[in-house]
């Protein structure tokens, strides 16, 4: 897509449950984000900064600053000047005793058919489009990979 047509903005996703629990079990050596994401972009990052496209994706998964960081780490290796924003706030974990308190479901007892001592990893909310468009708005116009 980057090569072959005219395009503003690249988009992917790479989260998922499944992806967020390998992300939780593997967080040492993975740093928290999708890895995958990272050596797709080292294939396209130039061609990006010099077409002018956008890369919006939200595979910051538990550390998207971490995943700003390594993106800013591989412009730097491969000679570009990029802008990075990450969006963050998604992790609700800490709250989910107190969620629970005021009534909420356990984000257990919603998994179809959870062991009966599965302990809780990660809660997260999807935060919507607002917090992508308001960094892209701020002139974070390069890079901008979320959790």
């Amino acid at each position: 897509m980057v090569d072959g047509g005219p395009i503003d903005v690249l988009t992917g996703d790479w989260l998922a449950e499944l992806t967020m629990y390998i992300l939780h079990k593997t967080r040492q050596r993975s740093g928290g984000y999708a890895r995958t994401f990272l050596r797709q972009l080292e294939d396209v990052l130039p061609t990006c900064i010099e077409k002018g496209i956008t890369v919006v994706a939200n595979a910051g998964g538990l550390n998207p600053e971490g995943l700003a960081d390594a993106v800013r780490e591989l412009a730097r290796r491969q000679g570009v000047d990029v802008m990075v924003a990450s969006v963050s706030g998604d992790d609700i974990t800490a709250r989910v005793p107190e969620m629970q308190a005021a009534g909420c479901p356990s984000p257990i007892s919603i998994q179809e058919n959870p062991p009966p001592d599965a302990p809780l990893v990660t809660a997260n909310a999807y935060l919507g489009a607002r917090p992508i468009a308001d960094a892209l708005g701020a002139g974070h116009r390069s890079w901008s990979p979320v959790g």
